[in-house]
Parts: C-alpha cells; sequence; structure tokens
C-alpha cells in the first residue's frame, strides 16, 4: 500500500481521497469514543516515524552490510509501536470503544504519513 501511495501512479486527487476518507473514519469513530490528545500525539507521532525510517531505508546504499536488516527495521518498529500504543489504550472501555480508540489511533498515524508525505513532494510558489 505504502509502495502506491509514494509512487507515481498515485495522484494528488487519489491522495486528496485517501485523505478524506481516513478523516471520516476517525471522525465516526470519535462518535463512539473520542481519544484524548496524548494518544493522537503519539499516533501522528508513529505515523511521522514511519515517513522518516522510510526515508532512510532508502537512502541507504545497497551495498552497505546493515542495509538488509534496515530494512526490516524500518517495517517492523512502526507495527510495533502501534501495537504497544494500542495496549496502553483504557481499559475500563467496552469492546467498541476499544475498537473506536484503536481504529482512531490508526487514523491519525496515517494523518502523520501523509502530512510529512504531501508535505515534502508538494509543488514550490515561489523561485526564490
Amino acid at each position: 500500500m505504502l509502495e502506491h501511495w509514494y509512487s507515481k501512479h498515485c495522484t494528488r486527487q487519489m491522495k486528496l481521497v485517501v485523505v478524506i476518507i481516513v478523516c471520516l473514519l476517525i471522525y465516526s469513530a470519535s462518535t463512539v469514543a473520542q481519544l484524548g490528545p496524548i494518544w493522537i500525539s503519539f499516533s501522528v507521532g508513529v505515523g511521522l516515524l514511519n515517513y522518516g525510517l522510510r526515508q532512510l531505508r532508502f537512502k541507504t546504499p545497497a551495498g552497505h552490510p546493515y542495509a538488509n536488516g534496515f530494512a526490516a527495521l524500518s517495517r517492523v518498529i512502526p507495527i510495533v509501536a502501534m501495537i504497544t500504543l494500542w495496549g496502553y489504550l483504557p481499559q475500563h472501555a467496552q469492546d467498541w470503544e476499544k475498537f473506536a480508540l484503536a481504529l482512531q489511533c490508526l487514523g491519525f498515524a496515517a494523518i502523520g504519513l501523509f502530512l510529512a508525505s504531501i508535505h515534502v513532494n508538494r509543488a514550490r510558489r515561489c523561485n526564490n
């Protein structure tokens, strides 16, 4: 999925539609249970971390002895971070509330990734 997001086939309009859908999912999940600001910050941070690790993975030369290990870590660390985040969600919540909170965590992590990737590839407005 991320490979398609960064490819030339994913147009700006497609990215906009995906961002809108993710925002609608977050909004609909927030009607069941609202995620706290600290959890939102950590989730967006996980998305930014995911983007940063992906960029570092592709900047590592292919012949480097640690390239394969770093590629594996850059795929595993965001997953472990999200599972850890889900593990610390409020335990007194009911099943639907837990699902809504987990969906919001995932959505805000995606928003963090989207913000970083779209900002880097944006068109420059001035030629200074």
